[in-house]
C-alpha cells in the first residue's frame, strides 16, 4: 500500500487595511541581495519555472482570472524534494529548473535567499514560515526532518490526525503566519493522511508614491468578453520605469525603497491578453525587464479584488511540465521521507488579491500532506489599465517573482 503526499497551495494578495493616517516608515536606501555564481544560476532557473508555471496555469484556466505564488510553490515543492529519490528526484528537480544542482545547493540557496528578501526594504513586511506536521504514529526519517529544520527553518509538530480539532491547529498556524489573511486551508484531514508540510509567505508594503484618493473615480473596464464593468480607477501622473514593444506596454510601480515592485503588462487595445500569455517566456520576460526606461506616465489602474481556486488544475499543469512521476502511485519514490511508499495526490492553490491606493498586503500558504492510499523625455504617456492585463510582484535586485496574476474581468 502506498501513501499519498497531498499538496495544497493557497495564496492571498490583498490591498492594505491601514487608513491614510497610518504610521509611515521612512525608507532606507535599497541594498542589492548578493548571490554567488551558483546561486544566481539557481535563481534564474527558478524564475524560469515561475514564468512557465504561470503561463501554463493561465492556459489551464482558459482565460479566467488567475492569481498564484510561484515562490510559495517552489519553496514547498523544493522542501518536499528532500524526501525524493531516483527518477522522482531527478524529474522534480528538472521541473523546478534545478536539475544541474545538488540538493545541498538548492537548500542553501533558499536558506540564503529567504532571509535576504526580508531585509531589502525596511518599509515592507515580509514573513516566511514553514512547519511539518507528523501524524503521531507515522515514522519519518531523521535526515528529511533535519533538512527541513536546517534549510527551511521548519518547526516540527506531532499531531493526532484523528482528532477532529487537528485541522483547526493547522488552520490557526496558517492564520497566525499570514496576519489572519488565510484562516482556513483545510476542512478536514483525510483518514489516511500521515504527514503535512506547510509554508506561509506574508508581504505588506506601500507604494513608493501612493495614489491620492481624491483623484479616484468611477469608470468603465472592458472585460475580455467585451462586457463593460464599472470600476474605481486610481490615478496619478509621475515618473515610472516603462517600456513598450509591438502589442504591449509595461510599467513598474515600486513599493517603499523600490526593492519590491508590481509589474503591469498591458496589451494594446485590440490585442487578446491570452496571445500575450501564450508567447510568455523567460527570454521575453528578461527582454521586458531590461527594456525599462524612466518616463512620465499618467497611470490609471483599477482597484481590484479577485479570488482564485485552482482546484485540480495544478497536477495536470505540473505533469505537463515534466513532473508526472511524483503523482504516479506506481512509480513515485519518496523513500527519503519514510519507508512507507509515498506519492503526491493533491496539489491545490487558493488565492485572493485586493489592490488600492496605498499599497499591497500579501500572503501565501502551502500545505503538503501524506496519506495512506486508497516613450521620450518630456512627454506624458497614458498608461490606462482599462482592459485585461497581467501583473507580477518581484524583488528587483534578484528578480525573484513572488506573485503573478492575470485579470480578464472585474
Amino acid at each position: 500500500m502506498k501513501s499519498v503526499i497531498s499538496l495544497l497551495i493557497t495564496a492571498v494578495l490583498i490591498g492594505p487595511v491601514t487608513s491614510s493616517c497610518s504610521k509611515w516608515i521612512n525608507p532606507i536606501d535599497r541594498e542589492d541581495i548578493v548571490l554567488t555564481k551558483v546561486q544566481q544560476e539557481i535563481l534564474e532557473n527558478g524564475n524560469v519555472f515561475a514564468i512557465d508555471l504561470f503561463r501554463e496555469m493561465c492556459k489551464e484556466v482558459k482565460g479566467d482570472n488567475i492569481f498564484i505564488s510561484p515562490l510559495s510553490a517552489s519553496l514547498a515543492i523544493s522542501a518536499v524534494t528532500n524526501g525524493a529519490s531516483g527518477s522522482t528526484l531527478d524529474q522534480t528537480k528538472a521541473t523546478l529548473g534545478f536539475e544541474s544542482f545538488s540538493m545541498e545547493e538548492m537548500n542553501k540557496f533558499y536558506k540564503h535567499l529567504v532571509p535576504a528578501l526580508k531585509k531589502v526594504d525596511n518599509t515592507v513586511k515580509l514573513l516566511v514560515a514553514n512547519a511539518v506536521w507528523i501524524e503521531q504514529t507515522f515514522p519519518v526519517k531523521a535526515p528529511f526532518i533535519n533538512a527541513l529544520q536546517e534549510y527551511y527553518n521548519a518547526s516540527v509538530n506531532k499531531l493526532d490526525f484523528n482528532d477532529p480539532a487537528a485541522p483547526n491547529v493547522i488552520n490557526k498556524w496558517c492564520a497566525d503566519n499570514t496576519n489572519n489573511l488565510i484562516k482556513k486551508v483545510i476542512d478536514q484531514i483525510d483518514r489516511d493522511c500521515r504527514l503535512m508540510y506547510t509554508n506561509a509567505i506574508y508581504f505588506k508594503g506601500k507604494w513608493k508614491t501612493i495614489f491620492d484618493k481624491k483623484n479616484s473615480w468611477q469608470g468603465s473596464f472592458t472585460s475580455r468578453s467585451g462586457a463593460q464593468r464599472s470600476v474605481t480607477y486610481m490615478e496619478q501622473t509621475h515618473s515610472f520605469r516603462y517600456m513598450s514593444e509591438k502589442g504591449v506596454s509595461i510599467a513598474e510601480i515600486p513599493y517603499g525603497n523600490e526593492a519590491f515592485s508590481m509589474i503591469i503588462v498591458l496589451p494594446d487595445a485590440g490585442i487578446d491578453v491570452m496571445d500575450i500569455v501564450a508567447s510568455l517566456s523567460w527570454e521575453k520576460w528578461t527582454g521586458w525587464m531590461n527594456g525599462f526606461f524612466p518616463a512620465e506616465l499618467n497611470l490609471r489602474i483599477p482597484r481590484f479584488k479577485v479570488e482564485f481556486d485552482s482546484e485540480e488544475l495544478m497536477i495536470p499543469v505540473l505533469s505537463r511540465m515534466g513532473m508526472d512521476i511524483a503523482f504516479d502511485p506506481f512509480r513515485a519514490d519518496f523513500s527519503r521521507i519514510s519507508d512507507i511508499p509515498l506519492y503526491i495526490a493533491l496539489l491545490k492553490q487558493n488565492a485572493y488579491i485586493q489592490v488600492d491606493e496605498e499599497g499591497t498586503e500579501a500572503a501565501a500558504v502551502t500545505i503538503i500532506g501524506c496519506n495512506t492510499t486508497s516613450v521620450g523625455p518630456g512627454n506624458t504617456i497614458n498608461f490606462h489599465v482599462d482592459r485585461p492585463f497581467l501583473y507580477f510582484i518581484r524583488e528587483k535586485s534578484t528578480g525573484t517573482i513572488l506573485f503573478s496574476g492575470l485579470i480578464t474581468d472585474l
